[in-house]
């Protein structure tokens, strides 16, 4: 029987972590390995969410759903389409007056999140870790209700373009990727969270940092991350 290969290796995940060393700035990585398993560095240190946190009020708002009997309807896509399409802001509000601060509680209690505390005076400046995000977004297919599974993840993996930066570009076509990024660049707060599935094997990378110099900046810095676990990739 053929040893099920761990991926990424833990000669890529120590790449990462010396590439990420070298940045400016605060920052932070984790990956759930194939496996299951964390690793990363300074994995639970706590970060503003920015709009990554969409991914969860999305979660909660189709476990609403779901608790309500209740499909989905234009309205509600009206509201979750531009939340993670284009990352719009009011519609994340409108889906976090609707199912409540309890409900992303919630989510982050399944998720075995340990690091998630909320906003105050903004659902943006949410507190969580790299951690916690790669621990959700490895169980994103266990916390969305099941008949809700296919409208998620044609959200997640279909990212308006000038937003899919970071992850996806290293990752594709080889890889498909369920993601999210967030950014308050006046903070230099540049972080993403995303799933990579290909037959066979999951795993998940969550980024984050902040006092980067510049938006491309931070954003390079994600994607040397990503490139750092996949570029030798089998």
């Amino acid at each position: 029987v053929q040893a099920v290969q761990i991926y990424p290796s833990s000669e890529a995940i120590e790449n990462a972590r010396r590439w990420l060393e070298e940045r400016a700035g605060r920052t932070s990585f984790a990956v759930v390995d194939s496996r299951g398993n964390l690793h990363g560095l300074d994995l639970h240190e706590h970060f503003q969410t920015a709009s990554v946190v969409k991914v969860m009020m999305l979660v909660a708002y189709l476990q609403m759903l779901n608790a309500k009997h209740r499909q989905l309807s234009s309205a509600d896509t009206a509201l979750l389409y531009p939340m993670i399409h284009i990352s719009d802001n009011d519609a994340a509000s409108a889906v976090l007056s609707i199912v409540g601060g309890a409900a992303l509680r919630r989510v982050a209690n399944e998720a075995g999140m340990v690091d998630y505390t909320p906003g105050v005076g903004w659902w943006a400046y949410t507190q969580t870790s790299a951690a916690d995000q790669a621990h959700f977004f490895f169980a994103l297919n266990r916390l969305i209700p099941s008949q809700f599974c296919g409208y998620a993840r044609g959200l997640l993996s279909g990212i308006e373009p000038s937003q899919s930066w970071g992850v996806p570009p290293v990752a594709r076509p080889r890889w498909h990727v369920f993601f999210k990024t967030g950014a308050l660049p006046s903070e230099g707060l540049f972080n993403e969270a995303a799933r990579l599935e290909r037959p066979g094997t999951t795993f998940t990378i969550a980024v984050f940092t902040s006092g980067d110099p510049s938006i491309d900046y931070g954003e390079q810095t994600i994607q040397g991350v990503a490139a750092s676990l996949l570029t030798r990739a089998p």
